[in-house]
């Protein structure tokens, strides 16, 4: 459930703005900033089972360092020597889950060519994980094409007690004469601006008078989150 508020713009952090230039505003990382490092070195593609050398803590693909070690004994980036007969490398979910979760469509698209890869080779799908069959049910990943639904309420901001009152799942259970909520559906890369825009539209406010909050549980959201980004911060 997100809160919305409106509000009449702070003339005086207005007129602040408008006269610092420099103020820095917010923006959404660009997929290619942080590229180099969700890469692997050895092929140069995003990360597929991230696997990081314990003594030196570089990253890579795993099938790709276990290929390496089969014919050379350091580290493809700082040439540290490693044990290549019994390698001290392990799998780095947590850097797996945030390279799935940056890249739109890469953990679909690695799913089913692995289901594509193990549907013709019955014998070896049996001893696989589910996760190596492309069966995998732990990770929760959006892709853009996705729909997420979510909920809308107004909040008066002035009245701390009625936005604990509608944060508040037990008294929201508690109380008989709620009004049935309503869900929106959209697609999950529609950011906050968006929904800013459109309750401009629907109820008719204009936005050179009133300022729209979007929050979450009394936390104003940035307007680049998008609904994908909230999904991933937030326990909904």
């Amino acid at each position: 459930k997100m809160v919305t508020s409106n509000k009449q713009p702070d003339q005086k952090v207005v007129k602040m703005d408008d006269q610092n230039n420099g103020a820095v505003v917010p923006q959404r990382t660009l997929l290619g900033e942080v590229n180099e490092h969700i890469t692997c070195p050895i092929c140069h593609g995003y990360y597929i089972d991230a696997t990081t050398i314990v003594e030196c803590l570089h990253s890579f693909c795993r099938s790709c360092i276990i290929k390496h070690l089969q014919v050379k004994s350091y580290c493809p980036v700082c040439e540290m020597m490693i044990n290549s007969a019994k390698p001290n490398i392990k799998l780095d979910k947590a850097l797996q889950d945030i390279v799935y979760k940056l890249v739109p469509g890469l953990f679909q698209r690695e799913m089913e060519r692995r289901q594509q890869f193990y549907s013709s080779r019955p014998g070896p799908a049996a001893s696989a994980t589910p996760e190596q069959r492309g069966e995998d049910t732990e990770r929760i990943i959006f892709s853009p094409e996705d729909v997420i639904s979510f909920s809308l309420e107004y909040s008066d901001l002035t009245d701390a007690d009625s936005i604990s009152s509608k944060s508040s799942d037990s008294n929201e259970s508690q109380s008989n004469t709620a009004v049935p909520r309503r869900y929106l559906q959209c697609p999950a890369v529609v950011n906050i601006n968006h929904l800013k825009k459109f309750l401009c539209m629907k109820f008719d406010i204009d936005s050179t008078q009133f300022a729209i909050d979007i929050l979450y549980k009394r936390v104003p959201l940035p307007d680049y989150y998008t609904l994908m980004d909230i999904a991933y911060i937030y326990n909904w």
